[in-house]
């Protein structure tokens, strides 16, 4: 007689983690060599011309100085902390909407910067950039740093 082997039957599963695993990082592997192989700096491109558009309109930015001793200045015309905004609204009627550029000497005191700015943005003119130049010594104005209209 023969004799019979049991079996136990258990749940047949497949692991899938290492293969998750392979997969990725051949998917990581392909798209790296993808990346190194496409040199973007050697592509040609010919851009077609466009007869239709206008050029840029150049605009003279105004700007706001503010020298070694705190003396603020603009384009080159000093005035004083409340003259600045009137100032600058009448060279912006004048000129146009040109940039508002802040020329700050690095041996500025601080606290003159950070009013102006201040008083800038509560007359609505906060959107300004921000320059910083040394003087050279002996040299009392900004007439050499500052473009004038």
């Amino acid at each position: 007689m023969m004799r019979r082997v049991r079996r136990m039957s258990g749940d047949v599963h497949i692991e899938m983690t290492p293969m998750i695993d392979v997969v990725f990082l051949l998917l990581t592997f392909f798209v790296f060599t993808m990346v190194l192989m496409v040199r973007a700096d050697v592509l040609d491109v010919n851009l077609p011309e466009i007869g239709s558009g206008r050029s840029a309109e150049s605009v003279i930015p105004i700007t706001v100085a503010i020298s070694d001793t705190g003396a603020i200045f603009v384009n080159s015309e000093a005035v004083d902390m409340d003259g600045v905004v009137e100032r600058v609204e009448a060279l912006r009627q004048e000129f146009g909407e040109g940039a508002l550029v802040l020329a700050v000497d690095t041996d500025s005191p601080a606290g003159v910067m950070i009013g102006l700015a201040d008083v800038l943005t509560g007359a609505g003119l906060g959107e300004f950039s921000i320059i910083g130049h040394r003087q050279p010594e002996g040299d009392s104005g900004m007439e050499d740093v500052i473009p004038t209209p």
